[in-house]
């Protein structure tokens, strides 16, 4: 294969994955696979592979004796498998469809109600918020940091998560779950909240609700977990960011 015609497919594949991306910011999905904190900074990224795009197109647009000389000047020839090292992620992205993590990867990563990976310093906020204003994770270190829980069973809570079933919990109850996100989705963790509520049976998985009721702890998995016991499980909308950051 020529250098120009190289340099070509090179362009269109950078151009490819550039409406790729394009697509991901327009519809808000680029949170599904990267921490907020990483958006500016891959925006710029996305820039910038439009502008190579366009440099190695333009360069595959050289008159053909000047791209003949070039070709002369390098004593390498390059190697069309790099295309399909370029043209694969490409393609898995677009064929697969886009969704935010659910309960078939919490059943690949598993689920914690502690939270290990997260500085006791960061709770000392949650001290001054509102019950009702606690996530899922704000409930699940919570638990894990404090030591006396007195004053909190009893609160009310008010959370959102996506329904999770799990075999260690007993009948009538489910785990209301929210991932979490340090980086990108590929070191995700799920982390839930155990919620007592009767009508069970008429939920769902991966179904969106918020949960309502007050706070009570419970054993679970050798530890002390928050419980809900739930006054009112109402379906909502999935959130624009579905996950939560430590």
């Amino acid at each position: 294969m020529s250098k120009q015609r190289y340099r070509m497919f090179q362009s269109l594949l950078l151009f490819g994955l550039f409406l790729f991306l394009i697509g991901k910011v327009i519809n808000n999905q680029l949170n599904w696979y990267i921490n907020l904190r990483f958006i500016t900074l891959t925006q710029i990224g996305i820039v910038f592979l439009a502008i190579l795009a366009q440099r190695l197109f333009l360069e595959a647009r050289l008159p053909r004796s000047q791209a003949q000389d070039e070709e002369h000047d390098h004593d390498h020839t390059p190697a069309p498998v790099n295309l399909w090292i370029m043209l694969v992620p490409l393609l898995i992205g677009i064929l697969i469809p886009a969704k935010p993590l659910n309960s078939s990867a919490v059943s690949a990563k598993g689920l914690t109600t502690s939270s290990p990976l997260v500085s006791s310093s960061s709770t000392s906020r949650l001290l001054e918020t509102e019950s009702e204003q606690r996530d899922v994770l704000d409930w699940v270190k919570l638990f894990y940091f404090e030591k006396d829980l007195n004053p909190y069973i009893g609160q009310q809570a008010s959370v959102v998560g996506f329904v999770y079933f799990d075999d260690r919990l007993p009948q009538g109850q489910f785990f209301v779950s929210r991932f979490i996100v340090s980086c990108c989705s590929a070191d995700g963790y799920a982390v839930g909240v155990i919620v007592d509520w009767p009508n069970v049976a008429s939920l769902k998985k991966d179904t969106w609700v918020q949960v309502k009721g007050p706070v009570d702890a419970v054993s679970f998995n050798n530890g002390i977990s928050p419980l809900i016991h739930a006054e009112a499980v109402d379906i909502v909308p999935q959130p624009d960011q579905p996950y939560l950051y430590p």
